[in-house]
């Protein structure tokens, strides 16, 4: 399906661009546009103000405390539940909301027309961050800088470390690389551990489920003392994230592992892996690399569609359109999702995730758009990302084929964790329409309440043992 292209949407959405320029300091004229309170952009960036109709409110600082009923630890309350649906999109219908929804959306209504649907909600901007995330953010945007490299493609894959402090890099994004590295990296907190679920979904609606333990390290956002004092994390200009996963099942894979850092110098996944089978640990490039099978996915998703699109590999593969921002209506406040005593045979449809478990608002996003360049070759060499201006979260992603037909079609469902003020994903789907096949990466923490999981656990550090490849010779299970 080749259909519902963008520029025009970019042209509508003029009044909302920000001016584009060279470098990634903004003068102290736009700096001061940033603030807490009163001033008309957010700390991390987004317009303050709602929108004309008022169909989008004002930022107000988001959700400040949990809502009534909430434990700490416990699986986390709809601070939304009363809300009703405000009206539903269907595919008789949503031709009138066009200049509201993504193109992967519309390709969506047009693939399934009997059952994809959205429930439309009242909108809240619920996304909130610690004071230092903020405070870093506004600073941020006169200072942070890349590494000066001339090169294209590399031009906006090294950031200078220590022309930043923990919170946003580019609170006033002037490149869709700048908006790009902002979304790969916003804060989910500074390391966690969890119990993560994951299905591959047949176009029957029948699945496969598998279960991971993810554990996150993410020195970006930590300060000087709680960074790890080991050489190993001071590689290429020092680690950025750090990411390990276990599987636990199906059988198998279990006892497979890997650990592995991103750097601020090159931005590339330095990855290691454990085999059970050959009892052995050896570099992984693949793993996080471009468009190499994301992990569990039985090929559904590359592993750079991980949130939805997120910069991965040493290069730049793709030339981005100038970023714009527009409203959508798009998965937002998913705590229908991540109530206790959900399983996947409540969640799995032919096609697409159940649309009962979904609640749509409507949010104003940045959209980055890229092509692939010349000289590189990916499964989809045209793609779009849908990002959040209050998390820097994206909500949705769209893949084209080599065709340049509209092939895979992302959502991913946010919510703010609260006790820890972070927004993050709970669940995605990434659907293929072409094979009416999807997976969702291993999240879904709430599901079967089973193998002693919860909710990530923000709290306590994961032994940074499991990110190094002399850790995974010694945690390996043989």
């Amino acid at each position: 399906m080749k259909i519902y292209s963008l520029p025009m949407r970019a042209m509508l959405a003029a009044s909302l661009l920000l001016p584009l320029g060279t470098s990634a300091k903004v003068s102290p004229e736009e700096a001061a546009l940033l603030g807490l309170e009163g001033t008309p952009l957010t700390p991390v960036g987004a317009e303050r103000a709602g929108n004309a109709e008022g169909t989008i409110p004002p930022w107000t600082g988001g959700i400040t405390e949990p809502p009534a009923g909430y434990t700490k630890g416990g699986w986390y309350v709809d601070p939304f539940a009363d809300d009703e649906i405000l009206f539903t999109i269907t595919a008789s219908n949503y031709k009138q909301y066009a200049d509201k929804l993504t193109v992967g959306t519309q390709a969506l209504f047009e693939r399934y027309p009997e059952t994809f649907i959205m429930n439309i909600y009242p909108t809240h901007r619920s996304a909130s961050y610690p004071d230092w995330y903020y405070e870093g953010s506004i600073a941020n945007a006169s200072t942070a800088e890349w590494c000066g490299h001339t090169e294209p493609t590399l031009a906006e894959r090294c950031l200078k470390r220590e022309s930043r402090v923990r919170g946003i890099s580019f609170p006033i994004p002037k490149t869709g690389g700048e908006v790009m590295w902002n979304h790969t990296y916003a804060y989910f907190g500074k390391h966690y551990t969890a119990h993560a679920y994951g299905i591959n979904v047949f176009a029957d609606g029948t699945y496969a489920d598998h279960l991971k333990i993810d554990r996150w390290y993410h020195p970006h956002y930590q300060t000087e003392e709680e960074r790890p004092n080991d050489v190993y994390f001071e590689r290429g200009g020092g680690a950025i994230i750090c990411f390990s996963q276990e599987d636990i099942y199906p059988p198998r894979t279990a006892g497979q592992m890997f650990g592995g850092c991103n750097n601020y110098g090159q931005n590339d996944f330095d990855a290691y892996l454990y085999i059970p089978g050959q009892r052995r640990v050896r570099k992984a490039p693949e793993l996080g690399f471009y468009d190499s099978p994301g992990t569990g996915s039985d090929g559904l998703r590359t592993a750079d569609q991980r949130l939805g699109w997120f910069v991965t590999g040493g290069e730049e593969w793709y030339e981005y359109e100038k970023p714009y921002k527009a409203e959508f209506y798009v998965p937002y406040n998913s705590y229908m999702m991540a109530q206790p005593g959900l399983t996947f045979d409540d969640v799995a449809r032919p096609g697409h995730v159940n649309p009962e478990l979904k609640r749509y608002e409507l949010h104003r996003l940045w959209v980055v758009e890229g092509r692939l360049r010349p000289q590189f070759r990916h499964l989809g060499p045209h793609r779009l990302a849908y990002i959040d201006e209050d998390s820097w979260h994206a909500t949705n992603a769209d893949m084209y084929d080599a065709q340049d037909n509209i092939w895979r079609v992302s959502e991913l469902y946010n919510i703010n964790f609260y006790d820890q003020k972070l927004t993050y994903f709970w669940a995605d789907a990434h659907m293929d329409l072409v094979n009416g096949r999807y997976a969702c990466v291993n999240a879904w923490h709430n599901i079967g309440i089973k193998d002693g999981n919860g909710p990530p656990d923000f709290d306590k550090a994961p032994a940074i043992e499991h990110m190094k490849p002399a850790g995974l010779r010694r945690l390996g299970v043989r």
